[in-house]
């Protein structure tokens, strides 16, 4: 048995249910979680979305990356 508390969440039930044609809110509330696992089951994790903006920008690039400095070099950077 479903129990409904907090009237925000009861509001939001009945939208979902409302929108998406279900008879209940028990199914309105099912749907929304298995969209919402779906939806998290399919997300790009953090890493691979920077990773693939970072390659985008890279290729885009007028220029080759130029490598890392070494010590020596960063050190006299900060000398001038």
């Amino acid at each position: 048995m479903l129990s409904i508390r907090t009237e925000e969440v009861r509001t939001l039930a009945e939208t979902v249910m409302r929108k998406s044609g279900v008879p209940t809110l028990t199914a309105a509330i099912k749907l929304a979680l298995q969209r919402e696992i779906k939806r998290a089951d399919e997300a790009t994790p953090l890493i691979e979305r920077v990773a693939a903006i970072r390659a985008a920008a890279l290729a885009k690039a007028d220029r080759p990356t130029a490598p890392a400095l070494i010590e020596d070099e960063r050190d006299a950077l900060w000398t001038r």
